[in-house]
């Protein structure tokens, strides 16, 4: 896509690769940041000066998600841009024909690529308390504490995926837009009740091997591990009201005595995230310090360090309430551990 013809939209891709090729390869360098900006100048002038067909489109899409992950390559997770180009890849899929290429062709490879990305970032959203990030526009209408996604971002709708994986992070996306405050009294509200225990059924029900195509070991491992984390964030989250699977405290000991012993490296940071929210005890804490002491090693996957200090945050917020008779805040403790960053974090 890069190489094949001379649009300011292919120059943009082909600056975008180099960048973040030269970053991967040598670190944070001048040569990086120079073609980093190239590729943004591209990029704003192929708005401009090209009508969006579908080829030129895609080319957009791609520069706007290499941008995106140069942003999250840098163990800083940079300035917290990823989630902005990951936005404006996902208006731009909005906005062209993009949106109707079939799943099995290289441009639905890549609209999943943008899908999974945006639908992720949904949750460090759901749980930013700081007031960066916002756009100008949306600030005039809501609240300046909640970060507002664009337009045609918000009101994306979750298709159904052949995927598992992403057929769980639908649900995930649903379930952050859906959950509101255990505190607030619409928490109590009936209706709001039976679309959590809905949720709570569909996650469940959703089978984490594809009935279309054949599915890898790797891809069956990280569906059930996004199954598992989406069942313990929805139960958490929500305080349910209702009660909790008999079984939901021994699941929990069986993640920790299956894949976070097992485990040589997680390249899933989200499920990770939420199983060491689960880590109360000085083993479970182990195993999860464990195994982000082999990710590091792994030179294949990016840093894990912001991750690492969320969970962290996390930690010293659980260990705080321990003596409290309270029931602890699930989404409190979240929202504040992932605030504890400068820019919102990539859990991807």
């Amino acid at each position: 896509m890069a190489l094949t013809d001379d649009a300011v939209s292919g120059l943009a891709l082909f600056y975008a690769l180099l960048a973040f090729s030269s970053l991967h390869r040598y670190g944070l360098n001048e040569q990086a940041v120079q073609l980093k900006i190239q590729a943004l100048q591209s990029l704003s002038a192929s708005v401009t000066d090209e009508p969006l067909a579908s080829a030129k489109a895609a080319q957009h899409v791609a520069a706007s998600m290499l941008l995106g992950a140069f942003e999250i390559l840098q163990p800083s997770e940079g300035s917290g841009e990823w989630l902005l180009h990951t936005w404006g890849a996902t208006d731009i899929i909005q906005a062209t024909q993009l949106k109707d290429q079939p799943h099995e062709s290289d441009a639905g490879q890549l609209l999943s690529w943008v899908h999974y990305h945006e639908t992720v970032s949904r949750f460090a959203v759901h749980h930013w308390r700081h007031k960066s990030l916002v756009p100008r526009a949306s600030t005039r209408n809501n609240p300046p504490q909640d970060l507002q996604y664009p337009p045609l971002a918000r009101h994306r709708p979750n298709l159904p995926s052949v995927n598992p994986t992403y057929a769980i992070l639908n649900l995930l996306s649903e379930i952050c837009d859906t959950l509101v405050d255990p505190r607030d009294p619409r928490s109590a509200n009936e209706e709001y009740q039976d679309r959590l225990k809905d949720l709570e059924r569909r996650i469940k029900d959703t089978p984490i091997r594809s009935a279309s195509a054949e599915t890898t070991p790797e891809a069956a491992i990280a569906a059930e591990l996004y199954q598992m984390a989406t069942q313990i964030y929805l139960v958490r989250a929500s305080q349910s009201p209702w009660e909790a699977a008999p079984d939901f405290e021994s699941w929990i000991d069986a993640a920790f005595a299956g894949p976070a012993k097992s485990c040589n490296s997680c390249e899933h940071f989200f499920p990770l995230l939420i199983l060491a929210c689960e880590a109360r005890r000085d083993e479970h804490r182990v195993a999860i310090i464990n195994m982000i002491q082999r990710t590091q090693r792994d030179a294949r996957i990016r840093s894990i360090e912001s991750v690492k200090n969320t969970i962290q945050s996390v930690w010293v917020q659980q260990d705080l309430h321990r003596d409290d008779d309270v029931l602890v805040d699930y989404i409190g403790i979240m929202s504040a551990a992932i605030s504890s960053s400068q820019t919102i974090p990539s859990v991807v």
